[in-house]
């Protein structure tokens, strides 16, 4: 299980890097406008810039995840993290890769639902405790094979794969 999680850990760790040089260049843009209002008397005053919705940063990390995470499901069975860890997503019962639908469908259940719920007045807030359950669901597995919710519902298993593959 440590290797999944440090795996995750420099998935997110990219994601965040990412996303926040994304959110910060779109911010520059956006704000980078000022407008200056001059009345009929001559009097000139500074209308307040725009600015970014306060969701961008969700939306941006939404869109992000899953552009980083479904093709490289899908086609390596791994993400980065995977890969510097040495661990792989396959079909359990090929051993092949995963295939967009399933790489899909596992994003969507480890970060589309609570990134669509995250949009919510008052749960919105508390969407990502439901990523944390999902992601740490391989711990509670009964079979003892580190199977957590999305690797049930997409029908892969996290196997030991050597770096060079």
């Amino acid at each position: 299980m440590s290797l999944r999680m440090a795996g995750a850990a420099i998935d997110l760790a990219l994601l965040v890097v990412v996303a926040g040089l994304v959110a910060a260049w779109l911010a520059q843009r956006v704000t980078g406008v000022v407008q200056v209002r001059v009345d009929d008397a001559g009097a000139m005053s500074v209308l307040t810039p725009p600015s970014l919705p306060v969701w961008t940063g969700i939306a941006v990390w939404i869109v992000l995840s899953a552009l980083y995470t479904v093709p490289l499901m899908a086609i390596w069975g791994r993400t980065i993290g995977g890969w510097c860890v040495g661990i792989r997503a396959v079909r359990i019962e090929t051993g092949g890769p995963l295939g967009w639908s399933a790489s899909a469908r596992r994003w969507f259940l480890l970060y589309g639902i609570a990134g669509a719920a995250s949009f919510l007045p008052v749960v919105g807030s508390l969407a990502w405790l439901l990523v944390l359950v999902i992601g740490l669901s391989p711990l509670w597995d009964s079979a003892r094979r580190l199977r957590g919710y999305a690797d049930h519902w997409c029908g892969d298993v996290v196997v030991r794969a050597p770096w060079h593959r």
